[in-house]
């Protein structure tokens, strides 16, 4: 880093200043920012610079030894390939990189649209050959690489002084067997960065992982007759089996619920029923896509009620069975209006949840969601109550799904996250020449592009006192004045703020403004605590293994589950929840005991941490020995092998002692 570094210069993006002023500290040795570098984000600084990486960064080869690419690889390669190049043409006003990777950071697959729009700063992310953290340092494609979820990096969120400019975007493509095979991801530059990127993103990801599923079913889809539609009918693409002659002999509900038929009525009906363009003479000419290789052609299609669909459009082969000889499948995937998607990209964000993914059977959290569906319908400012990792947010979304907003945006600030100043750009927005370095053109407010939407502020009792003055005249006015401006800006917006806080206690403290709690408290809703709702404890332990063991060949030992009843959980879900991970991640057998379960929740009810030695009984050493060997091969689930490489002792030793000492009091 050059001694005449300043984080501030250039930078339009009251953010990207933020992330400058954290990674300048950094770098400077005054520790971790916080409250605006995130934990994963700063444990990558951290192993960054305590492996050393050098600063200087020119590009780089990939680490992994060079090996022909397999079928995987190659399937990655070119359908995601295919799909990154027609997202790029759609994005051809701006300045874009489209990369796919391997589930390691090796790249397999780069484009950009710089022909167009020339940007010197994506230049770099063209030389760069291995996105993992050793080689191109903290990145969107490494903390995927890492979490194994999708992540965003901007500015000097990234170790590299030399990305700066750049805003990242990453997804991760798992296989069928939940296996993560590779990535998917954008990078533009810093001044374009726009959190609905990777939204687009994970959208990509998930197009990659049906088109592979589509392809690891087809074999399936051979075997037999009566077997087919059961298969055809997990496939998320529309599909049809052609004889021949042209006429329709298997489809999937997938097909017919895209044209609003019922499921049998287009059995030998002609394919040209569905397809208006181009001619179906044409695309019987079309070659055969290979199991690794797509043509992606493009057709309309239309449904019963005259709406026009644009599909990719692929056929392929099957084996010779007698019932299917002469016979094609069609595939049409719901893709292709990809251009559409990518021109509505920065239009607001949205909710992923509803009313019905709150999971409870408690009568207090019934309360709380008729409450809450009052909100949603009256469209009034709401204020939501609850500790930590009690679902805030999740109870806001749903309030936006199921209101007469739900076609408007969503968007959530968090109030405790910036200081006054760059809170106050963030919410009202500024004017071009606002400040130094400011945007040119200006930059929207929260509240502009909240319009007809909903508003989250989150961790509202966190904002500062002047700020909390500030929104209370803008909710009363109903309008705001960009910094730098002077003409006031009329918005539609219902407010939802969050706390984690007792608000009443809070005003009690002068931490937080009476008038303003009396502006947006005419719903009150309280989330009551999980240690409160035992009875939800053994739903969301259901639903959780479900999520992380989606195989369904795990579960939890009856004596663990009574352990995890007696906790309180202070974290409440989302404690439970990564509890639920670790245990299914660190079990070693397909039953799940009390071993499995963190210490400092067995301490927490009183359980014993390890294995258990009652002193005031008259044991000799062989005695304890004996007890050893027992419950460790308990704990392996009576796998002998595994047991004894735990100990550090022979089979044969562990046999003696189950054997000629027999099982334990």
């Amino acid at each position: 880093m050059s001694q005449s570094y300043n984080p501030f210069y250039n930078i339009e993006n009251p953010q990207l200043m933020g992330y400058e002023y954290a990674w300048s500290s950094f770098m400077r040795g005054q520790g971790l920012n916080n409250a605006i570098i995130s934990q994963e984000i700063g444990q990558s600084w951290e192993r960054c610079r305590n492996g050393r990486i050098q600063m200087n960064f020119k590009g780089n080869t990939s680490n992994t030894p060079g090996e022909a690419p397999n079928t995987q690889e190659t399937f990655l390669k070119q359908t995601g390939g295919k799909m990154i190049a027609d997202i790029l043409e759609a994005w051809d006003n701006d300045c874009f990189y489209g990369i796919i990777t391997d589930a390691h950071g090796k790249k397999l697959f780069g484009m950009s649209n710089t022909h167009r729009n020339f940007s010197k700063k994506l230049e770099k992310v063209g030389e760069i050959e291995d996105f993992s953290e050793g080689c191109a340092g903290t990145n969107c494609f490494s903390l995927v690489s890492e979490t194994c979820r999708p992540f965003a990096t901007a500015g000097a969120q990234h170790y590299f002084e030399c990305f700066h400019g750049l805003a990242g975007y990453a997804a991760p493509i798992f296989s069928a067997n939940y296996q993560m095979i590779g990535m998917v991801g954008f990078y533009t530059i810093a001044e374009r960065m726009d959190e609905y990127i990777l939204s687009f993103a994970v959208a990509v990801e998930r197009a990659i992982e049906n088109s592979l599923r589509w392809f690891r079913s087809q074999a399936l889809v051979e075997k037999a007759t009566e077997e087919k539609q059961l298969i055809l009918d997990t496939v998320s693409d529309g599909v049809v089996y052609v004889s021949d002659s042209g006429r329709i002999t298997h489809n999937n509900r997938k097909l017919t619920e895209l044209l609003r038929m019922k499921n049998d009525s287009l059995i030998g009906k002609d394919i040209s029923f569905i397809i208006t363009s181009p001619p179906v003479e044409e695309l019987k000419k079309y070659p055969f896509s290979s199991q690794y290789s797509k043509c992606d052609n493009k057709v309309s299609i239309n449904n019963t009620l005259g709406e026009s669909c644009q599909c990719f459009f692929n056929k392929y082969q099957i084996a010779e069975h007698e019932a299917d000889r002469n016979s094609e499948i069609w595939v049409f995937t719901i893709y292709s209006d990809i251009k559409k998607l990518a021109k509505k990209l920065y239009t607001g964000n949205t909710s992923r949840y509803t009313f019905q993914d709150i999971k409870s059977r408690s009568e207090s959290m019934r309360m709380v969601i008729e409450l809450a569906k009052k909100a949603s319908s009256f469209q009034v400012s709401t204020i939501i109550e609850g500790g930590s990792g009690s679902g805030k947010e999740m109870l806001a979304q749903a309030i936006h799904s199921e209101g007469p907003r739900k076609a408007g945006p969503f968007i959530a600030v968090d109030c405790g996250a910036l200081p006054s100043g760059l809170l106050e750009s963030e919410l009202f927005g500024y004017e071009e020449g606002a400040y130094t370095g400011a945007r040119r053109g200006g930059k929207q407010g929260k509240f502009e592009m909240a319009n007809k939407g909903v508003l989250f502020l989150d961790e509202i009792t966190n904002m500062p006192l002047d700020m909390q003055a500030k929104l209370l005249r803008v909710l009363q006015e109903r309008q705001a004045v960009r910094i730098g401006g002077s003409d006031p800006i009329a918005f539609d917006v219902q407010v939802i703020a969050a706390t984690n806080k007792d608000i009443i206690s809070e005003i009690e403290r002068k931490n937080f403004r009476l008038d303003l709690f009396y502006r947006l408290n005419i719903i009150h809703i309280k989330i009551p605590a999980l240690k409160e709702r035992k009875d939800d404890i053994d739903l969301f332990i259901r639903y959780f293994m479900n999520k992380f063991n989606p195989k369904g060949d795990m579960r939890i030992h009856p004596d663990a589950i009574q352990i995890l009843r007696k906790y309180d959980w202070p974290g409440n879900v989302r404690q439970l929840e990564n509890v639920i991970e670790r245990m299914v991640i660190i079990a070693d057998t397909r039953i799940i005991g009390r071993e499995c379960i963190p210490d400092e929740i067995l301490k927490s009810v009183g359980e014993p941490v390890g294995i258990s030695v009652d002193l005031n009984r008259d044991e000799t050493l062989e005695d304890l020995c004996r007890l050893y060997v027992y419950k460790t091969v308990e704990r392996y689930g009576g796998n002998i092998r595994r047991a004894a490489d735990a100990l550090g002792i022979s089979r044969a030793t562990v046999y003696k002692y189950l054997k000629t000492m027999g099982k334990p009091d």
